[in-house]
């Protein structure tokens, strides 16, 4: 053989060699990885040699992406797997950004400087909202395809970012936990590399992988990440938890402070150990001692110490419970009526104690809290972030965390002077509630018995919230067994989670009288979320006002849910009025559901009647075997973010082909103005765009306005088949003229029969058995 035949050999067996070492030694089993130890050999700029540099404090190195909006890339084009991987690494801004905008992504796909494909985040001067995109430049454009937020936990952290592209699908995840889905057709090469813009930031520990190998993620168990503390609390502990790529936990955490003097660290085994040591803020790094991309960044905030008062004020008529008050029902929020609006600080606590030993059974802080929301037979929590103290003119509304009292049993209220200062109670200045104040009350001695229970705001009422009416259900009614809940005239603010409980019907005294309304979404609660174990890593309590869960033959009647996490707010967003996540039966009648994105996502089988459903941007969507919208109205609600802009009705993701999926009979599809008081545009809407399984959408014998598109549809279904109508007219009966309709089909009467009555929409119900659901009992 010749000598440079052998050499090639030998060079490709040694080039394989380093491959498969790579595989092997890279964490989280991703099959390549890159630490940015060993020199930049790897990686080619225009601008220069790209430049790495030691982390601050550390012998760590990141390799530094400086912010003139020209890519640094990987020069090894076939590391990247052809149509299904992940990109992930850590990033974040480099320090001395805090003046400009600054954005930093990670690029998936690449053609040229002019076309290429990224994600990552987007951080504004002054902004405590972190963007994280989906982004494609085109032609030189760089156009945003998704865009959700979340709060900054610490501006100095690092965030590990993740995209997932399997074919046309993407998917971003923030810390392991997924943001963000969209599809996106016609890519570019896939290519890694990465980009800022506008300002410098730093990257580390690059990895591709299977997209099939879950992303790593760590977090306190059933916590958000962040921390509200005061100083002389003593020690707190939390449990932390991690899930590894390959599915396993994590046997060894790490942790440390950025303040050690404000909060002190330690681990014990799998436990955290905070100790609150003076005011100020602090960043509290735990990770994974194999996976550096395992870690997460908690904010921790020290308040003042909680400042005891003895002073005794003239309360009555002043609180809610009253003072010294009996038979007060075990979810009662607490209220407190000043002289005057008081400003309410940035830190400090409310705090209940049980009178007998005066143990702590809750403590309810400024700010964002973290509730852990149901008592659900197996134990799973919806766990949240909400904001518990709300001022409205001289009252104060505070809701405890859930489920924290008991029956039959006397507690006192003790409020920090730190909360209102400046603030006065007849005419006294506030200095706080102390035991001597004498804000105490006791809970009823029973629960409720019967299957019949009620919510509202008197003392008549077995509950206060809907919330506490649905735990006392999954705690103590049998799976079976049938169950009202009937809530009176009045506006709720809960956060509401069912869990293994079917048959519950929530009826309200009023249609638009019982209101259940919340400002919720993508921005506070990411993503759709679900029930969580009592050992979950984070908080991924998701984005709806309603969460219903393992559960069938939940019928809603006479009420309104309303979502205000509009999409021009920084918490808003996708936010969703109701999540039926369950395979089995939901019912709405004569009902409101109104948001703006995403405002009802179903699973299994659901009928909505004589119900209105108002949103803007895919409003109706999820992954369901049949929903139908029956005489019902389908409300296109103006964007808050732009007046021009129309939107999209449905977004099917329906499991089966042969699934009726959604479909809309003998409705009408109008408009009407938005949160931002804007109507929708003539001609701006569509029925439908395509989702990321089966777009199986039909409109049959409806009536729709002049906002829609005379195209009707956005895109092409999957597979050019799945969206119908039969018999459209406008809003006076007239047929409309669909001659230009793209993409979907006008059907016959015949054809459309299997879609024109609730018995042939639910026969394939429970393996072809059908479910007819009562006509008689929904008027």
């Amino acid at each position: 053989m010749k000598p440079k035949k052998i050499l090639a050999l030998l060079g490709t067996a040694l080039s394989l060699y380093a491959s498969a070492a790579t595989a092997a030694t890279c964490p989280g089993n991703a099959i390549w990885c890159e630490d940015f130890e060993h020199g930049p050999s790897r990686w080619s700029a225009e601008h220069g040699t790209p430049v790495l540099q030691a982390q601050s404090g550390t012998n760590n190195h990141v390799l530094l992406l400086p912010g003139d909006g020209r890519p640094v890339l990987l020069q090894d084009a076939t590391a990247v797997p052809k149509d299904t991987y992940y990109v992930e690494a850590r990033m974040r801004p480099a320090a001395g950004n805090a003046a400009t905008e600054q954005q930093g992504y990670l690029i998936a796909r690449y053609l040229d400087e002019r076309n290429w494909l990224g994600f990552g985040l987007n951080v504004a001067p002054g902004n405590r909202q972190l963007g994280l995109d989906i982004v494609r430049m085109q032609d030189g454009q760089l156009k945003r395809l998704k865009r959700t937020s979340a709060d900054i936990d610490a501006l100095e952290s690092f965030y590990t970012l993740r995209l997932d592209v399997v074919g046309n699908a993407l998917t971003l995840y923030l810390n392991g936990n997924r943001i963000v889905g969209t599809d996106e057709s016609s890519l570019p090469p896939g290519r890694i590399g990465a980009i800022a813009i506008g300002a410098n930031f730093e990257l580390d520990d690059l990895r591709i992988g299977d997209a099939k190998a879950a992303p790593g993620r760590i977090g306190l168990a059933n916590m958000n990440n962040r921390l509200s503390l005061q100083a002389g609390d003593g020690a707190q502990r939390y449990q932390v938890r991690a899930m590894t790529k390959g599915g396993g936990g994590i046997a060894r955490f790490a942790a440390a402070s950025s303040a050690p003097s404000v909060v002190g660290v330690a681990m014990d085994g799998d436990m955290l150990v905070v100790t609150p040591r003076a005011p100020g803020n602090a960043t509290i790094t735990v990770s994974s001692v194999e996976d550096n991309n395992v870690a997460v960044s908690i904010g921790a905030s020290v308040g003042p110490a909680f400042a005891v008062s003895g002073q005794a004020y003239a309360l009555q008529d002043r609180t809610q419970p009253a003072v010294r008050a009996r038979d007060v029902q075990v979810d009662t929020p607490l209220q407190l009526r000043f002289d005057s609006q008081p400003n309410l600080g940035a830190s400090g606590s409310i705090r209940i104690h049980r009178a007998s030993d005066n143990a702590l059974v809750d403590v309810i802080r400024a700010g964002n809290e973290v509730n852990q929301i149901g008592t659900t037979p197996d134990g799973f929590k919806r766990v949240v972030r909400y904001n518990p103290i709300e001022v409205s003119g001289a009252t104060v509304t505070i809701r405890p965390h859930d489920a924290r009292l008991a029956y039959d049993t006397e507690y006192y209220v003790m409020v920090d002077a730190n909360l209102f200062a400046g603030a006065t109670i007849g005419g006294t200045p506030f200095s706080g509630i102390g035991k001597r104040a004498g804000w105490t009350f006791r809970t009823r001695a029973h629960m409720p018995a019967g299957r019949d229970i009620t919510v509202g705001g008197t003392s008549a009422a077995d509950f206060r919230t809907v919330q506490g009416a649905l735990n006392h259900v999954m705690r103590n009614v049998p799976r079976k067994d049938a169950v009202t809940i009937r809530v009176a005239n009045g506006s709720y603010g809960d956060l509401l989670y069912l869990r293994g409980k079917d048959n519950v019907t929530l009826r309200g005294e009023s249609r638009d009288g019982a209101v259940i309304t919340v400002e919720n979404g993508n921005g506070l609660n990411p993503g759709a979320g679900g029930g969580q174990g009592e050992s979950a890593p984070g908080s991924g309590g998701g984005r709806s006002v309603f969460l219903i869960e393992d559960a069938d033959m939940v019928w809603l009647d006479n009420i309104s849910i309303v979502s205000t996490g509009w999409r021009s707010k920084p918490t808003g967003g996708q936010a969703e009025t109701l999540y039926f996540n369950s395979d089995g039966r939901f019912v709405a009648t004569n009902s409101n559901f109104i948001s703006e994105q995403d405002t009802i996502l179903v699973r299994g089988w659901s009928w909505f009647y004589h119900s209105l459903i108002a949103g803007n941007v895919d409003f109706i969507w999820g992954y369901n075997h049949a929903a139908l919208f029956e005489e019902s109205e389908i409300r296109s609600l103006g964007d808050s973010t732009d007046p021009a802009k129309g939107g999209y009705i449905v977004q099917a993701r329906t499991l089966s082909r042969d699934d009726p999926g959604f479909v809309f009979l003998n409705s009408r599809i109008t408009h009407g103005p938005g949160p931002a008081g804007n109507d929708v545009p003539r001609g701006s809407s569509f029925l439908a765009r395509p989702g990321s399984a089966w777009d199986n959408v039909s409109y049959i014998n409806c009536r729709m306005d002049e906002h829609i598109s005379p195209k009707g549809w956005n895109g092409r279904p999957r597979d050019g088949i799945g969206w119908y109508e039969l018999n459209s007219m406008d809003m006076n009966g007239k047929p409309l003229d669909l001659s230009a309709r793209v993409n979907g089909q006008v059907l016959g009467a015949e054809q459309a029969a299997r879609f024109a009555s609730r018995a042939r929409v639910f026969a394939g119900f429970d393996n072809g058995k059908g479910w007819m659901p009562a006509l008689d009992a929904a008027k």
